[in-house]
């Protein structure tokens, strides 16, 4: 009985070994998402030292048409840097369920689809803008985070997330499979666009609030929480206890802004 035991054990470190040392499907992407931290770390660095903007918000000095060609392509940096590691999951699904020959471009077509979701949602936080711009930063950001905080714990919040680990049919060659990778990146786009959209309101409004290395400790944090409650296992607990840094977040920067 101990050696068939100690053959499991065996058994099960081998394949946790080759688990390891199998080239990763999702390995270009991965590699994607952490150029573009690089890059969001030096932009936002030398945004600190002058003076520039690094989030989603309206540029007086430059105007609102001028600005937001940069914020969207800013914009575009952070769903990469944010949002592209919690869909792993889906990328190696994508892929492990492709022909070889045509994997790269499922996956491909899978993350832009995934990624024009999150642009198109920042375009329109861009359009809106202007309504929050002229108010004081710190009283909008509480705001934002409060309501963060409140969606956290709502049931639409619980089945949304639910929603992003549903997979999808693949169809494996021809142009069935590019709609198919292309609706799969939309859906699952969209249930975490419902599940998550209320954390990057809360990014959008923190780059006028924070500045540079403010605005990028808020996507370390808010980063965090979308990864860490889309990739548990039991996400109830992790999103309970984002809704009480979000609150915690929100009642300090309501006191900051009644001490301005």
């Amino acid at each position: 009985m101990t050696q068939v035991n100690a053959r499991r054990v065996r058994s099960l470190r081998t394949m946790r070994v080759r688990r390891l040392l199998r080239p990763r499907v999702c390995l270009g992407f991965e590699l994607a998402a952490l150029a573009a931290w690089i890059t969001l770390a030096v932009l936002t660095a030398a945004a600190g030292t002058h003076g520039a903007h690094g989030a989603p918000h309206t540029h007086a000095a430059a105007g609102p048409k001028a600005a937001a060609p940069m914020d969207l392509a800013m914009w575009t940096l952070m769903s990469v840097a944010m949002m592209l590691p919690s869909a792993v999951p889906e990328l190696d699904h994508v892929g492990t369920n492709s022909l070889r020959r045509r994997r790269q471009r499922a996956m491909a077509t899978f993350a832009a689809a995934y990624l024009a979701v999150w642009i198109g949602y920042g375009a329109l936080l861009l359009h809106l803008a202007p309504l929050w711009s002229p108010l004081p930063g710190k009283a909008v950001l509480a705001s934002a985070l409060a309501l963060a905080a409140v969606w956290q714990l709502t049931v639409h919040k619980r089945r949304a997330l639910r929603d992003c680990h549903r997979s999808s049919p693949l169809p494996l060659s021809g142009w069935p499979a590019v709609a198919g990778a292309t609706r799969y990146g939309l859906r699952h786009g969209g249930a975490c666009l419902r599940s998550c959209w209320a954390l990057m309101l809360v990014m959008a409004v923190a780059g006028g609030a924070a500045g540079g290395i403010g605005m990028l400790g808020w996507t370390v944090l808010l980063t965090g929480i979308i990864t860490t409650e889309k990739l548990a296992r039991r996400p109830r607990r992790p999103t309970h206890v984002a809704a009480a840094v979000l609150a915690a977040a929100a009642v300090t920067a309501a006191l900051t802004a009644g001490l301005a």
